[in-house]
C-alpha cells in the first residue's frame, strides 16, 4: 500500500486497478533477467516429473493418515488438559495433521501428545520418525533431484547448441 492510498478514501476502487500494474514490473524483470528466465523454463519443463512426485506424496500422506487414524484414534490433549487442535479422529483431520508433521511444523509436540494419549512410547516414536524420514527428507530430496536433473539437462543442451554453432562458424 502506498502513502497516496493511505490518505485517500478507501472506497475508491480505481486505485486497486493501478495496483495490478505493479505485477507488470515483475514480468518485466523476468524478461530482462536471462538466468532467471532459464531457471523458470527449466522448472516448467520439469513439471510433469514434479507432478508424479506430487501424486507419490499425496499417496504417502493418505496411507500415513489412515495408519495414524487406525492406531492413534484417542483424543489428543495439550499441556493444559484441553483438547488439542491436532487430531487423528477423521480422515480429513488426520490428513491435515500428517501434512503438519511432514512439513516439520511442530511435529515433536504432536508426537508428545500422541505418546501421552496412547500410553506407549515406542510405537509413536517409530511412526513419527518414519514419517519425518520418508515424508520430509526423502520426498524433499527427490524434488531437488528432479530439479537438478532437468537443470543439468538444460545446461547440456545449451552447451551442445554452442558447440554446434562453433562448428558451423569455423571455416574448413
Amino acid at each position: 500500500m502506498s502513502l497516496f492510498e493511505l490518505f485517500t478514501s478507501a472506497s475508491s476502487s480505481g486505485l486497486s486497478v493501478l495496483r495490478a500494474f505493479r505485477l507488470v514490473r515483475v514480468f518485466k524483470i523476468i524478461r530482462s533477467w536471462v538466468s532467471l528466465r532459464k531457471l523458470l523454463k527449466t522448472v516448467m519443463d520439469s513439471m510433469s516429473a514434479i507432478a508424479n512426485l506430487g501424486v507419490l506424496t499425496i499417496l504417502f500422506m493418505f496411507i500415513s493418515a489412515l495408519l495414524a487414524k487406525q492406531f492413534y484414534l484417542n483424543e489428543l490433549m495439550d499441556d493444559d488438559g484441553n483438547p488439542s487442535r491436532y487430531s487423528f479422529g477423521s480422515t480429513i483431520e488426520s490428513l491435515i495433521t500428517i501434512f503438519i508433521v511432514i512439513t516439520g511444523e511442530n511435529w515433536n509436540a504432536i508426537m508428545i501428545e500422541v505418546i501421552d494419549s496412547s500410553g506407549s512410547l515406542t510405537s509413536p516414536v517409530i511412526f513419527f520418525c518414519v514419517e519425518m524420514i520418508i515424508g520430509n527428507y526423502m520426498l524433499l530430496n527427490l524434488f531437488l533431484a528432479i530439479l537438478l536433473k532437468f537443470i543439468s539437462e538444460s545446461e547440456n543442451e545449451e552447451q551442445a547448441a554452442k558447440e554446434e554453432l562453433t562448428k558451423i562458424d569455423t571455416p574448413r
